[in-house]
Formats: C-alpha cells, sequence, structure tokens
C-alpha cells in the first residue's frame, strides 16, 4: 500500500472582521490571509464562524488546501484511496468537514497558493471527494475515504489536489445563529508528516498476445501473474 506525503499545502483565513455577508465572505475574489506549506502542530484548517454585534452579523471562514503527486501511478489501478491525517486537541465547535476539488497550485503541484485561489480555483459548483466527517478533538490518527471521482482525477492527471471546507462553509447556506467551528490538525513535514494519502496500486501488466490470446485474457504466464510481467522471451 503506497503512501503518497503533501507536495503543496496553504492554510488561508478571511474574516469575521469586516465582512458582514456570508457569500461575500464565502466567495472572495481574495482571501485575507495565507501561509504556505507549513508544518505546524495545532494548524488550523477548516473553520466557519458567524458573531452578532450591534452592527448585525459577521462572517469568517478557514480553509486548507492540499496537493499530491501520483507521479508513477497513473498507468495501473488505484483503489482504496483514504485522505490521512492527525488531529490535535485544539478544535472547537461542530468540527464536520468535507473535502472537495481544488483546480490551485499551478499546473498539476508545481506552484504554492496564491491569494486568489480562495475562492476562484474551487470548483464551481464544488465537485466532492468524501462524505462528511468528523474531525475529533483529540491526537488520534484518522483515515478518509476518498471517492471514485477523486481516484479516477489521480489516476488520470497524475495529481490530486483537495480543498477541506467546515459544512459550514461547504453547504453554501447561511445559518441564523453564532457559532465558531474551529478544526486543528498537527500536520507535520511532506515525507514523513501526517497528512498523506494511502492507497492500494495494482501496476499495469504484460500488453501484448501470448500465443494469440489477448492481454486482457491472459492472468499467468508459467505462474507468473501478468502484472509482474514485463517481457516475454525478450519482447
Amino acid at each position: 500500500m503506497p503512501n503518497i506525503y503533501w507536495s503543496k499545502n496553504a492554510i488561508a483565513s478571511i474574516g469575521p472582521s469586516g465582512q458582514s455577508s456570508y457569500s461575500g465572505a464565502r466567495e472572495a475574489a481574495e482571501d485575507s490571509s495565507n501561509t504556505t506549506n507549513t508544518t505546524s502542530t495545532n494548524a488550523i484548517v477548516s473553520g466557519f464562524i458567524r458573531t452578532s454585534s450591534r452592527g448585525g452579523a459577521a462572517f469568517g471562514f478557514r480553509r486548507s488546501y492540499w496537493g499530491f503527486d501520483f507521479t508513477g501511478y497513473t498507468e495501473g489501478t488505484i483503489s482504496n484511496l483514504k485522505f490521512n491525517f492527525k488531529p490535535s486537541t485544539g478544535s472547537t465547535g461542530t468540527l464536520s468537514n468535507r473535502l472537495a476539488q481544488f483546480n490551485g497550485f499551478g499546473t498539476e503541484v508545481g506552484s504554492n497558493y496564491s491569494t486568489g485561489d480562495w475562492w476562484d480555483s474551487i470548483e464551481n459548483p464544488l465537485v466532492p471527494y468524501s462524505n462528511a466527517f468528523n474531525s475529533p478533538d483529540s491526537t488520534t490518527v484518522q483515515a478518509i475515504t476518498l471517492n471514485s471521482t477523486a481516484i479516477t482525477d489521480a489516476g488520470t492527471d497524475g495529481f490530486l489536489k483537495l480543498v477541506l471546507m467546515n459544512t459550514g462553509d461547504y453547504n453554501g447556506i447561511a445559518v441564523g445563529v453564532d457559532q465558531s467551528n474551529i478544526t486543528n490538525w498537527n500536520v507535520g513535514n511532506n515525507s514523513t508528516g501526517n497528512i498523506y494519502l494511502s492507497f492500494d496500486y495494482e501496476a499495469p501488466g504484460y500488453g501484448n498476445k501470448v500465443n494469440s490470446i489477448l492481454p486482457a485474457n491472459v492472468s499467468q504466464i508459467n505462474g507468473i501473474s501478468n502484472s509482474n510481467i514485463s517481457q516475454v522471451i525478450g519482447v
């Protein structure tokens, strides 16, 4: 089961200060602040905030963006794809989250997040990569199953880029009560850290006919599995 650690990440935020519109903050042209390629512990990776005062309600959002390089895994078959993370005990409120498709990080995963990626690089309508899941206020490692769309994108594109959103952000519905939902994770580095994708991978098998039998119908040759054959008598 291979593991692929993040190549790029970003943690970005907007509001609630100065953000009196739910949709205006959620779909802003730029974030208010961001940090790229963090390895932090107890990092705020998603959130939705609504707070009220005499001037009315104000809205804030926190998101994180993740890019993974699938070079070397585009020819075979990917299955059982999971997003692995380690939460922390700094989280508060309702910690329900979703993972969705993200189109930033330049070509493949070759560039850092840009402030204008906040909303413009999220597919609209949102393309889900996971069901809603809870990020516990603990340090217990979690694994979230990604859907077939994520598997197809990883295998076809040679990379996978995701955005993590609190469900109050993902759902796009402005709630009428104040709340502060903040999810914190222990990130770690991009080679042995806590944020990575795990999956099963079956390499492509021998692609030519054997004694006029089509490759799709060849499971073994002399007891050797098709996936482990690169040549037959030098061919």
